[in-house]
């Protein structure tokens, strides 16, 4: 069995489902830093460019609204939150 951090499976796999269907984007604060939110977003901004690995401005309900409209309108989106309690 291979060993992997859960930051590389997450990123492994967002990798993954990025490359395999074009619908699908990732959005979030921080997205595209150099770090990757702790690792699991690192170089997907390079690989799949701006328009599918977008930073956005601090703005939960914003960030969550987005999605739901892309998602409504056929996108696979991606979001991630900083700090678990806007995701509950």
């Amino acid at each position: 069995m291979r060993g992997l951090k859960f930051s590389e499976a997450i990123l492994e796999a967002t990798d993954f489902c990025m490359g395999k269907d074009p619908s699908v984007f990732i959005i979030g604060l921080g997205v595209p830093d150099p770090k990757g939110v702790f690792g699991t977003t690192s170089g997907l901004q390079k690989k799949y460019g701006e328009n599918r690995v977008m930073d956005m401005p601090l703005s939960e309900n914003c960030m969550t609204g987005v999605i739901i409209g892309a998602a409504l309108n056929g996108f696979k989106p991606i979001l991630t939150h900083q700090r678990v309690e806007f995701a509950l």
